[in-house]
């Protein structure tokens, strides 16, 4: 669902994934804020995904949170350049102890073309 006024939109969204008898069953939600201005637009994404049921622990990812905070300005009529920021928390998974990555946070920058 999606409310705007002006130049300023709220979203947000509800799934369930219910997989019966086998494990996998999830929830999820997500609320997003953006405002777009003449040439340039920014957004506020906060989302939730959390597993239903007994799992066993191996199979279920646990609960994991998210926000997004991006920004887009017009090149051209067809063309934008784009960037933001994301952050991923998830918690109760099994993670090697060895593993100094850190895939859930996240810096990007790119372009989108519009047709």
């Amino acid at each position: 669902m999606s409310v705007g006024w002006k130049r300023f939109a709220i979203a947000g969204d509800i799934a369930k994934v219910d997989t019966g008898i086998l494990p996998g069953s999830r929830e999820a939600a997500d609320v997003s804020l953006s405002y777009s201005g003449g040439k340039w637009s920014t957004r506020l994404q906060v989302a939730a995904d959390r597993a239903t049921g007994d799992q066993p622990r191996l199979l279920g990812n646990g609960d994991a949170y998210s926000v997004d905070l991006g920004g887009s300005y017009s090149l051209t009529r067809n063309l934008e350049l784009t960037g933001g920021m994301r952050y991923r928390l998830q918690r109760d998974r099994l993670e090697p102890i060895a593993d100094d990555r850190r895939d859930a946070q996240a810096v990007y920058i790119g372009t989108a073309f519009k047709f």
